[in-house]
């Protein structure tokens, strides 16, 4: 037994209600520093890392003797935002060595905001601690409880909890040839004409049911026409497209019935074009709100001419060389002299 580590670490309170739920009091330790807590965020900083809950006892110690679960069923975190894809594995104890044969392992469907695992029906007297570690990409959870619970109140929380958006990071879109990008200005630039680039899923983390669009913002309106592509697995299953326009600044795709088996999404554009990314994430219809595009902010016959760069800047006047100009709905390319 052993003081609690304070430094990059919060506690849990214990609390006990008239139910068989239990609050569980005890703290995140970071595995290195490419792991933040920062108040009740765990924040992963790259990909494949984590943070291990210690229990505290009732001294407000951490104790890795084996705490006792044996009253309940799950294990299970109360999520107040999840944008990171991770996974829960449990680790116990026969008291004095930890035995990795018990535990178990489990991915989180991306966005549920009840992240629960089963204990070992043999051995959750002896609950060692339990790990969080993220996937292929860096991201952040924001955790409101750690609990104790029986299996009916881990599926009534699910049906209270609802998820409504899942943000993918900027930092990392990595899926294409043909294009690059740049974290630092989250610019995708297309080389090769109609190269893609994007989020690849690993194959334990393509259940994108609770969501119903994906939703993909430009920091400014595209200079180009472009299309957005999402693949799904499995036989018959039918990538679905949509093409925008030039002067877009949202794009919202609806989801196939194959989404609970999603492998990837990208931005696709011709040869020179670049798209400076906002955000870009999963949601339900109820969070959405409608596309907006430039080119029908006004519509006037007397509208005034406005002026973009091919990288969608707005500018105060036209320019040399060649620039973007819209008028009453409609937009083209011109060389200035």
């Amino acid at each position: 037994m052993r003081k609690p580590i304070l430094l990059a670490s919060f506690a849990l309170f214990t609390t006990l209600s008239a139910f068989p739920m239990k609050e569980i009091a005890g703290e995140f330790q970071p595995w290195d520093a490419n792991c933040q807590i920062l108040g009740n965020n765990v924040a992963f900083m790259t990909e494949w890392n984590g943070v291990t809950f210690k229990f505290f006892d009732k001294d407000g110690c951490v104790f890795e003797g084996g705490t006792d679960f044996s009253e309940y069923d799950m294990l299970v975190l109360k999520l107040k935002d999840a944008s990171c894809m991770f996974k829960i594995k449990t680790e116990y104890t026969d008291g004095t060595t930890q035995q990795d044969s018990w535990g178990a392992e489990q991915a989180i469907t991306p966005g549920l905001l009840v992240a629960g695992i089963a204990l070992n029906h043999e051995h959750k007297k002896n609950v060692k601690d339990f790990v969080l570690q993220s996937a292929d990409y860096p991201g952040m959870i924001t955790v409101d409880k750690v609990i104790a619970c029986t299996k009916a109140e881990y599926e009534q929380m699910l049906k209270e909890e609802k998820a409504k958006r899942f943000e993918l990071t900027l930092k990392k879109v990595n899926e294409g040839g043909g294009a690059d990008y740049d974290p630092a200005t989250k610019t995708i630039s297309i080389k090769d004409d109609w190269a893609h680039k994007g989020w690849y899923f690993n194959d334990q983390f393509r259940d994108f049911s609770l969501f119903n669009l994906f939703v993909i913002q430009f920091a400014q309106p595209t200079a180009t026409d472009g299309e957005i592509g999402i693949e799904y697995d499995g036989e018959g299953a039918q990538t679905t497209t949509s093409r925008f326009e030039t002067g877009v600044s949202q794009v919202n795709v609806p989801l196939s019935k194959d989404k609970n088996k999603l492998r990837q999404v990208y931005v696709k554009g011709p040869s020179g074009a670049t798209f400076v990314l906002k955000g870009a994430r999963f949601a339900t219809n109820g969070e959405v709100t409608a596309i907006k595009r430039i080119d029908k902010e006004k519509t006037s016959a007397n509208a005034p001419t406005r002026y973009y760069s091919l990288d969608g800047r707005e500018l105060k006047q036209p320019t040399k060389g060649l620039h973007i100009e819209k008028k009453n709905g409609s937009a083209q390319k011109v060389f200035g002299r």
